[in-house]
């Protein structure tokens, strides 16, 4: 399911719950701290300054966290040596399903299948975008042509740049997701590269493992920094062994591949067997995590 329309259904299923809310258009400026813990927030909205206090405060705000820059947690960064332009081209019915990708001539596109359309990742040297730019947008239709020649009939679909997204690929992790108070899950505590990996999936590993170790001390209104700490040291080990894979990925074979007119995928891609366990990897995690059934019984309640 793309990202999007997860956003939509998880939102539509929360609405199910009484005491559910969701504030559009929120505008975090301020941590309420009261006695060295963290009480809620305080954000503009419609009608101006609001304010909202909670026994936990989460955030699950990405990696340009707000909520982390106003807690003065910094997280600890590498600089992979690529960046990523994100765009979408029509998909006809009879090309591959599922993810793809494709190597040729110094240049890597990675092809997401979003049903109708490809949404195509095309990877670059990192701090080359502006090069690009400067080179015409023609120039960059000639490149993923001589790549995707299929796409030959249909690139000229890609009209301007205000269709490309720009992302400067990030790999980072915070010494410490919380605060008394406060926790960090997601990019907010640990920025995933794109390659090898899908941020979101572990945002929701973090989430269930939170709520498997918090939903007891929430209830009873008592919940102790070594509860927060706890939810980072299940979820620490597997994104540091997701995000070292990803800096092999990138470095051993994007970064070669950056820098090669004829590059080779290694052998060891081509294994089916290594291909289905690296996307099960990507899509499950380390170790998979699931919700306590104690925790699913009373959701169903």
């Amino acid at each position: 399911m793309p990202q999007a329309r997860f956003l939509e259904f998880i939102s539509q299923e929360a609405q199910k719950y009484p005491n559910f809310q969701l504030i559009m258009g929120a505008n975090v400026q301020e941590l309420i701290e009261e006695d060295t813990t963290i009480r809620g927030i305080r954000y503009r909205g419609h009608g101006g300054w609001h304010e909202i206090r909670a026994l936990l405060t989460v955030g699950a705000d990405g990696r340009n966290s707000r909520i982390r820059q106003l807690a003065g947690l910094v997280p600890v960064k590498t600089s992979p040596p690529m960046d990523v332009l994100w765009f979408r081209i029509p998909r006809k019915p009879d090309e591959p399903k599922g993810l793809t990708g494709r190597f040729g001539k110094g240049h890597i596109l990675a092809m997401l299948d979003r049903d109708d359309e490809w949404q195509l990742g095309y990877v670059i040297p990192k701090g080359g975008y502006q090069d690009l730019r400067t080179a015409g947008l023609e120039a960059l239709q000639k490149s993923i042509v001589e790549v995707v020649p299929e796409f030959s009939q249909r690139i000229h679909l890609l009209q301007s740049w205000s269709q490309i997204a720009f992302l400067s690929v990030e790999s980072s992790c915070l010494k410490k997701w919380y605060l008394p108070g406060l926790l960090l899950i997601g990019d907010a505590a640990h920025v995933m590269s794109p390659v090898a990996g899908v941020g979101i999936n572990y945002a929701i590993q973090d989430a269930a493992a939170a709520a498997n170790t918090l939903s007891t001390p929430l209830k009873a209104r008592i919940l102790k920094v070594s509860d927060l700490s706890k939810v980072q040291r299940q979820r620490q080990l597997p994104t540091r062994i997701i995000q070292a894979f990803q800096s092999f990925i990138q470095e051993r074979i994007f970064s070669r591949a950056l820098n090669s007119q004829q590059f080779q995928p290694p052998a060891f891609l081509r294994l089916p067997f290594l291909r289905n366990l690296i996307a099960r990897l990507i899509g499950f995690g380390v170790f998979p995590v699931h919700l306590n059934k104690s925790n699913q019984k009373e959701q169903q309640a």
